[in-house]
């Protein structure tokens, strides 16, 4: 809220307080000035009417000559004389004075009259009401401290006062009442007073509409003359002020504030103190810029990626280069959490000592990206940096590993490859000889028994593995001494039918089921027949050895844009992710029985043809590998 509207609202809000306070005590006071010429007026009535009663009680009633509507009361003891003239006089009792006075009074005064009651009624017509009882109860319990009773009733949707005044047993009285076991000084009853409250409700509602429209008219008046006597002298300078300090909050220093006219000398000197205030500022932001554009281009030019953040951890500033690294843009780095971006899974800390004076780490982790290539990265953390009393910040020095961690892989495929170039060459001198000698008894055998049907039978078989053992040799060989496969036009789904008649009887003695799915007609390629051969049996003996006694071995293919897609998935134990990495480096292998190198040559195989393979796995779920195909091009088609 504006500050002008906070001093109307203040100034409303505080008139009205004391207005509402003073015409409140007014209408109070007015209430109660009613309320008391009400008590007057009842006090007053009561009072004649005692009056009344005394004078009848001191001459023990008061004989009047009976009329017709004059009724002899029968609760008298002698309630009519004979005159000598033959007239009936009846006896009135103070009682029934009272009584036929009320009755009068209903009848000439409307809504005043009065009632006589008490707990120890002769006459029915005597009986209390509930306010009548309540008042002699308050009488009985307090007795003579008490002189009074009154309150406001409402009966027949109108509004009574009423007043209830005791009456005490006197001596003149006991000739009618000792026979009720009455004393002198006892509570014989009261007279009720019913006095008609509706012209004070009246006038009640009319002083408060009354108080309330004076008030709101004097909350008007005092607010209009105090706002503009303020807005002139106060308000109008602070909203100077304001607008000045909006200029500085955008950053436009180039005004200068001049105070308004017949201001006061405070007003005056404050507007002098802030434009020394803007003049000071301009000066340390001039000072400041210069700085901060200074190390922002030390920042930006440097060849490692620099990340600043906040106390939790949040990225308030950092470089192109660390953008580059996560391939985003600067602006939606900004407020990512560092320890969401740098890995903490398999940090390597470094163990030299660093002479500075925040606390410091040297360590190698990884970036975390939307893709699964996650970066290596070199890690220098400065921390604790305070630029205020309650303000740290901490640096980040990256540098990317990906190069080095490169040329060290290949450095570690380079020595495997002499290890195996030297292994290799063993193998062959080893295995080639027995090879030969089996190789020339089958010629032998097949010579001899050739014409037994039995042998005829499994002839063939023996020839093809023989001479697939003498492959897989030579692809060892290969491997160290790669030579370049022969390209023909094979269909995919022919070798891999040849590849399951080798492998079917070992999955179906192990309970392994096999199904095949293929989609489309795009799964002609150019290849090596034998080397794909190589490849999915490689795959398919992986996939049983990880599925060990039972499971489910699917191979799908399916075209995707045109190109032949062949995915080999089973059901076995999976993959570790950190293992995913290694599975193709050679003598790598996660079962007892491998040698390590059946996934190398299929990588060596793939990477020959320009094939691309892709792995998921998840441990405990199983394994996928997919086999990407290029499309086949004009050039193999002629």
């Amino acid at each position: 809220m504006k500050l002008t509207g906070r001093i109307i609202l203040l100034i409303g809000i505080t008139t009205t307080i004391i207005l509402s306070a003073i015409f409140s005590l007014l209408t109070i006071r007015y209430n109660q000035q009613i309320e008391k010429a009400l008590l007057n007026n009842a006090r007053t009535l009561y009072q004649m009417v005692v009056t009344v009663r005394d004078w009848a009680s001191d001459y023990g009633g008061v004989f009047v000559k009976k009329t017709p509507d004059a009724e002899i009361n029968p609760f008298l003891p002698h309630p009519a004389l004979i005159t000598q003239d033959s007239d009936t006089l009846v006896l009135r009792n103070p009682a029934l004075i009272t009584r036929e006075l009320s009755n009068l009074s209903k009848l000439h005064l409307g809504d005043a009259y009065f009632h006589m009651s008490s707990k120890k009624y002769i006459n029915p017509q005597n009986k209390p009401d509930s306010f009548e009882l309540e008042a002699l109860n308050y009488f009985e319990k307090y007795g003579n401290s008490k002189k009074e009773f009154y309150g406001f009733e409402k009966k027949d949707d109108k509004l009574f006062f009423r007043y209830f005044a005791p009456l005490y047993t006197k001596k003149s009285c006991l000739s009618c009442h000792e026979k009720q076991g009455y004393h002198e000084g006892d509570l014989r009853g009261g007279i009720s007073i019913h006095l008609s409250a509706e012209s004070f409700r009246d006038a009640k509602r009319q002083n408060l509409q009354f108080m309330i429209l004076a008030s709101l008219i004097t909350i008007l008046i005092l607010c209009t003359i105090l706002y503009f006597g303020l807005h002139k002298t106060i308000i109008h300078p602070i909203e100077k002020l304001t607008l000045a300090a909006q200029k500085i909050e955008a950053q436009d220093y180039d005004f200068q504030l001049q105070p308004p006219e017949n201001v006061s000398y405070e007003i005056g000197k404050l507007f002098n103190a802030f434009n020394r205030m803007r003049d000071s500022v301009l000066a340390y932001l001039s000072k400041l810029k210069f700085s901060e554009e200074k190390y922002r281009t030390l920042i930006e030019n440097s060849f490692e990626a620099i990340a600043i953040t906040t106390q939790d951890g949040k990225i308030a500033e950092t470089n192109s280069r660390f953008a580059d690294l996560l391939k985003i843009s600067k602006r939606a780095v900004i407020g990512k959490n560092i320890r969401q971006i740098l890995s903490s899974e398999n940090i390597k800390s470094f163990d030299e000592q660093v002479n500075a004076p925040y606390p410091t780490r040297h360590y190698e982790t990884e970036i975390i990206t939307d893709r699964r290539d996650n970066i290596p990265v070199e890690v220098f953390e400065i921390s604790n940096i305070k630029l205020a009393p309650e303000e740290q910040i901490t640096f980040f020095y990256l540098r990317d590993l990906r190069l080095r961690k490169k040329l060290e892989m290949y450095s570690i495929q380079m020595e495997k490859m002499l290890v195996l170039g030297e292994l290799s060459a063993g193998i062959a001198h080893e295995l080639r000889n027995p090879l030969f000698a089996l190789a020339n008894n089958l010629d032998y055998l097949n010579k001899q028994l050739k014409n037994q049907p039995a042998f005829k039978e499994i002839y063939p078989e023996l020839q093809q593995s023989l001479n697939k053992i003498h492959k897989i040799v030579s692809s060892i060989l290969d491997f160290a001494s790669p030579h370049p496969p022969e390209f023909k036009r094979i269909n995919l789904i022919e070798i891999i039918d040849k590849c399951l008649i080798l492998v079917r009887k070992k999955f179906e003695k192990a309970n392994i089921k096999i199904h095949q799915e293929f989609v489309g007609d795009c799964f002609e390629v150019f290849a090596d027949p034998f080397q794909m051969e190589q490849v999915f049996v490689n795959l398919f003996m992986n996939s049983f050895k990880a599925m060990q006694d039972h499971g489910e071995l699917m191979i799908k293919g399916r075209c995707k844009n045109g190109s032949a897609e062949i995915a080999v998935e089973d059901s076995g134990i999976g993959i570790k992710e950190k293992d995913l990495a290694r599975i193709f480096d050679p003598f790598y292998t996660q079962f007892e029985s491998g040698t390590g190198l059946g996934l190398s040559i299929v990588q060596k195989i793939l990477t020959q043809h320009q094939i691309k393979i892709t792995v998921r796995s998840k441990p405990g779920y199983g394994s996928t590998f997919t086999l990407s195909f290029p499309k086949i091009k004009k050039k193999d088609i002629s």
